[in-house]
């Protein structure tokens, strides 16, 4: 624990309690910022390895609390809320810190989930550094607010979704509905309507027994209704993404689509 900042040996480890030692550290005017932030409101997005407790502090000059990252700037009270009992910056204020100070893909992860938490969009965004004016970093935000996407539900998604988005495809659609008459067939993850076109993400949870045949079953109705499904799972992000980039192009074109 920190200088004068006590807690009962029975009381597990966790990063929640790291956040709450270094903020109590801080003092009444600490605000919980950048990772710990997005942490704090509920998303699971943090880059690995997990980066340190980071608060913002003005008056403390002792030494942090192992593992903290302390910021001596201000930010308004206006960018700031009490939850859990803590200070803590709101989700767009955290978004623009990480977008500022974070890499580029893990900064628009961060943005898509606290997007979905503070109901904001990348315009928003932009207004909002824009009239925080000079920062460091403030030139990297326009650039995620552009590929910031709210609809976006988990990180491997926003992932794929920038790896098409670099290889220059029209922007893909999140979260498209598909309805056959009164009935919602799907909710495809990436998805380009004009041509029929979607890639879904199949991370572990598929594996299930019974995921497995729903996800079968649902293919084959939206073959059905003349879309084609493209299925990503990990290996091919993190080990052939080029393999991603062929087979959309290689879908896209052949419905028409002029890349």
């Amino acid at each position: 624990m920190a200088h004068d900042t006590y807690v009962a040996s029975a009381v597990p480890d966790s990063t929640f309690l790291a956040i709450r030692t270094a903020a109590e550290w801080g003092g009444p005017s600490a605000v919980v910022t950048g990772w710990s932030a997005c942490r704090w409101w509920g998303c699971e997005v943090l880059p690995r390895p997990e980066p340190p407790v980071e608060i913002a502090v003005t008056d403390r000059r002792q030494s942090p609390p192992p593992g903290c990252r302390v910021r001596r700037a201000p930010v308004r009270d206006a960018d700031v809320v009490e939850r859990d009992g803590l200070r803590v910056s709101t989700p767009l204020r955290a978004a623009y810190d990480l977008a500022r100070l974070a890499g580029r893909e893990d900064a628009v992860i961060a943005a898509d989930a606290l997007a979905r938490v503070g109901r904001f969009d990348g315009a928003e965004l932009e207004r909002f550094a824009v009239a925080l004016g000079t920062a460091r970093g403030c030139r990297n935000v326009p650039t995620v607010a552009r590929l910031l996407d709210p609809r976006s539900e988990s990180p491997m998604e926003t992932r794929i979704r920038l790896v098409v988005l670099r290889a220059g495809f029209p922007p893909p659609v999140s979260q498209h509905e598909v309805w056959d008459g009164p009935w919602l067939v799907a909710r495809l993850d990436l998805a380009w309507p004009a041509w029929k076109v979607a890639l879904e993400y199949d991370g572990q949870d598929h594996a299930l027994e019974d995921r497995r045949g729903r996800d079968v079953e649902r293919i084959d109705e939206l073959t059905a209704l003349g879309w084609v499904v493209i299925t990503v799972t990990a290996r091919q992000y993190f080990r052939t993404p080029r393999w991603i980039e062929r087979r959309v192009r290689e879908e896209l074109t052949a419905r028409g689509a002029q890349l």
